[in-house]
């Protein structure tokens, strides 16, 4: 029995003298936690980009590296003596890559390789990198087929097809004979798989028939990368009609003066706001009061309002009074258009002010002798009716009296 007890005495010292050995000569090399990060997170064909890698270890770093492949450049040079990473401490690498230009769609890992010092173990790990070439695509669907001479508004809708988000995303009109209000329209970071919507005013005022090609380019950034989307064309036909327009124009002439009243009507897609109807002067044709001009407002798009307007009338060749029309587009800009509106082949007698007057003088002068000579008329004929009657009723007596 003592034997076997010092035997077994024998073993545990030998034993612990063994596992004293082993933990004197073996050193425990801590564990690498890493992360990184892919600015920006997809690359398209031709992209630039920086990975980002973070490590946590204690123990010094001698060189880190990644290596290229054939579908991603590496740019720049490894680290060499990186140096001690200590506890708590936090390390961070960057590496620039880009992807080449025909590089194809999917996801390409990168080989990164960490070399340790005397006493660390070496580290490789694989970085993911992303490939997509979809890019962002414009949407019109408001724009008519057919412009008037107006102010009228499209909105272009900006669809980033992207998984990633793009920032500094710009879109810009194109057009003959139309002039766009803003010129440009900054959006600014469209999310991957979202949308937003520009919205411009066209002026064709000035526009003459014509067809159109309408055009819109969207520009942006993926990362550090400019990249432009390309047009978007649609073709419009601009005809001469103006969007405001009179109508119900009714007229009453005194002398050389002439007073008319209508409808103005907003035959646009826009409203016009601070509408200001007049008649401008000239050699010809001079407003008078009460209705120089005539405010009406806010016309709105498919709407109308009623107006007067007063005008003499000074040269004996005037076969239309001209008619201005003062406004504001959606976008605050002024616009004016000037419409004739005709006399209706009516007589127009040349004179100012005073000759009015006495022409009016006269016809109330041959209105009142027209008028005393009708009265004089009935009264005569009354009289005679009144003498005939009595000259019956006298017959009448005499054979009663006999």
């Amino acid at each position: 029995m003592k034997t076997i007890v010092k035997t077994i005495m024998a073993a545990f010292l030998i034993l612990a003298a063994c596992s004293s050995f082993a933990l004197a000569d073996t050193e425990i090399t801590p564990a690498v936690t890493l992360s990184y990060s892919m600015e920006p997170e997809v690359l398209m064909p031709g992209d630039t980009g920086t990975i980002t890698i973070t490590m946590q270890k204690n123990a010094y770093i001698a060189n880190a590296a990644i290596e290229g492949n054939e579908v991603i450049e590496i740019l720049g040079e490894s680290y060499t003596d990186v140096g001690l990473v200590g506890p708590g401490d936090t390390l961070e690498l960057t590496f620039n890559v880009k992807a080449k230009d025909d590089a194809p769609n999917g996801v390409h890992f990168l080989d990164l390789e960490i070399t340790g010092g005397s006493t660390a173990y070496d580290f490789n790990s694989r970085i993911p990198v992303k490939i997509d070439d979809r890019d962002l695509k414009l949407i019109i669907s408001d724009l008519p087929s057919t412009l008037m001479n107006e102010v009228s508004s499209v909105n272009v809708e900006v669809v980033n097809q992207r998984p990633n988000e793009v920032n500094s995303v710009i879109v810009s009109p194109e057009a003959e004979g139309i002039v766009f209000s803003p010129s440009e329209v900054f959006i600014g970071a469209i999310p991957g798989g979202n949308k937003s919507t520009a919205t411009f005013f066209m002026n064709t005022m000035n526009s003459d028939s014509e067809t159109s090609n309408v055009s819109f380019t969207v520009s942006y950034f993926n990362g550090d990368n400019f990249h432009n989307a390309g047009k978007t064309t649609r073709q419009v036909d601009i005809i001469d009609q103006n969007s405001l327009i009179f109508t119900s124009i009714e007229m009453e002439k005194s002398g050389n003066k002439y007073t008319f009243s209508g409808d103005l009507n907003n035959f646009g897609t826009t409203d016009a706001k601070n509408v200001i109807v007049s008649i401008p002067k000239s050699e010809s044709v001079v407003p008078v009061q009460p209705y120089a001009k005539y405010f009406i407002g806010t016309l709105e798009a498919d709407d109308f309002s009623s107006f007067e307007l007063s005008a003499s009338v000074l040269s004996g060749d005037v076969s239309s009074i001209p008619v201005l029309i003062e406004f504001r587009d959606p976008d605050n800009a002024y616009i004016s258009i000037e419409e004739n509106i005709a006399i209706d082949g009516q007589q127009v007698f040349a004179g100012n002010s005073e000759e009015d007057s006495g022409s009016s003088l006269a016809l109330w002068a041959v209105a009142g002798i027209f008028a005393i000579a009708i009265v004089a008329l009935i009264g005569y004929s009354w009289k005679k009716r009144r003498d005939e009657a009595e000259a019956f009723e006298d017959e009448e007596i005499e054979p009663s009296g006999e």
